[in-house]
């Protein structure tokens, strides 16, 4: 999703809702950095805010922090997330109708 501006990452949540939205239980999986408030002096944290400048360069994307996931989600009509931090510098994102 980091490829992709909030307008894009909108629509693209908005059709993951509708594709789930007539099931008994769903959810969508995204892989992705969440930015924390952390003050940039791990190398972990240098790597995230790496990356976000790397979206805003190439491509109209951004890394967000968990504010800006939670105002995607609840904009797209979902009610429920829950994010925990794997894979290095990349967290799990569940994201409930």
């Amino acid at each position: 999703m980091h490829n992709w501006n909030d307008e894009e990452c909108l629509k693209i949540l908005m059709r993951c809702k509708e594709a789930i939205e007539n099931k008994d239980k769903g959810k969508v999986i995204i892989i992705d950095v969440v930015i924390g408030n952390e003050k940039g002096e791990s190398k972990l944290d240098q790597t995230k805010l790496y990356y976000d400048m790397e979206m805003m360069v190439l491509v109209t994307g951004k890394e967000r922090n968990e504010k800006d996931w939670a105002k995607l989600f609840f904009s797209a009509g979902f009610n429920h997330y829950k994010i925990t931090p794997v894979l290095g510098f990349k967290s799990l994102i569940e994201v409930y109708p």
